[in-house]
């Protein structure tokens, strides 16, 4: 556009300088002829031939200037026709995107508000999916703690009836050993009744062990009183039958046979340690008991 004018411009001062070129020239020819006039009567037909051309180019001149013009003209009609179409056409495209960021953001807000509303019911799904879940598992929980509570109570009654039956076998088991150990502890010590005597006269026993008396056919056996420590109890023996006993309290224990223990016939027992020594020390015996005695007390003070 800016060069169509510049153009028209051009166009405009060319023909202002030829026709004030012609004008000049036109005026100085006039001047000629006041002052010159017979020169150029002489040379009329010189004169006539030199204006004719100077009119003749004046007259392209003139024709050139109004083709130029008609031609910026046209192209000015059609630059302004253009820049019409040109503006109509931003008019209308800048309408058009407005149309179009209108329905961009109607269809953006739509979309904004569709998403929203799935995203929302996404999450409502999610969060119910989840309480039921958590429901769910908590329920689950619950039966399997219940389950192993009472697995548990009935393995623990299980355990504690195994546990009892296992201590009752414990304790049989260690009564059993125990007895077997004092059965296999325990020993049988043989006393014989030989005419009037005993032999042998003094037996030193554990407590625990049993003494035995054999051949025992015109003969028993009996403890003597204060002749045997304190708390124990006193033994007789059937007459004629052999006769077995068993000790379990320590001390020296004195007895003799009945029949024939004018004789001297009798004996002593020694259990474990000789706890009452003493008493039997300063115990009254006479005659055949006495010398029972010296005997006893004499293998207690040896041990």
């Amino acid at each position: 556009m800016f060069k169509s004018k510049a153009i028209i411009t051009l166009v405009v001062i060319i023909a202002i300088a030829v026709f004030v070129v012609a004008a000049v020239s036109s005026v100085m020819t006039g001047g000629n002829e006041g002052y010159q006039r017979p020169a150029a009567m002489q040379d009329g037909q010189e004169a006539t031939e030199t204006e004719e051309p100077a009119s003749e180019d004046i007259d392209e001149a003139s024709d050139t200037v109004d083709e130029e013009m008609e031609t910026t003209s046209s192209e000015q009609t059609e630059e302004s026709d253009q820049t019409a179409d040109t503006e109509v056409s931003t008019e209308t495209t800048e309408e058009a995107e407005r149309v179009a960021e209108r329905e961009a953001q109607a269809l953006e807000s739509q979309t904004t508000d569709d998403t929203v509303e799935a995203m929302t019911a996404a999450v409502d799904s999610a969060t119910e999916a989840a309480v039921n879940s958590s429901e769910d598992v908590k329920r689950k929980a619950d039966e399997a703690i219940l389950a192993a509570t009472e697995k548990a109570k009935d393995g623990r009654e299980e355990a504690e009836e195994l546990l009892d039956d296992v201590s009752s076998k414990a304790e049989k088991v260690v009564a059993t050993n125990e007895t077997a150990e004092t059965e296999k502890a325990a020993e049988t010590h043989i006393v014989t009744a030989q005419g009037l005597v005993y032999n042998p006269l003094v037996v030193k026993i554990q407590p625990g062990d049993t003494v035995a008396w054999r051949n025992m056919s015109t003969h028993d056996t009996q403890s003597l009183e204060g002749l045997i420590p304190e708390g124990t109890e006193m033994w007789h023996s059937p007459m004629s039958k052999d006769y077995r006993r068993t000790f379990e309290q320590e001390g020296i224990y004195v007895y003799k046979c009945t029949p024939h223990f004018g004789a001297g016939m009798g004996g002593a027992i020694i259990v474990g340690e000789p706890v009452n020594l003493e008493q039997i020390k300063q115990a009254d015996a006479k005659g055949a008991a006495k010398r029972l005695v010296s005997k006893a007390v004499q293998e207690a003070e040896n041990m």
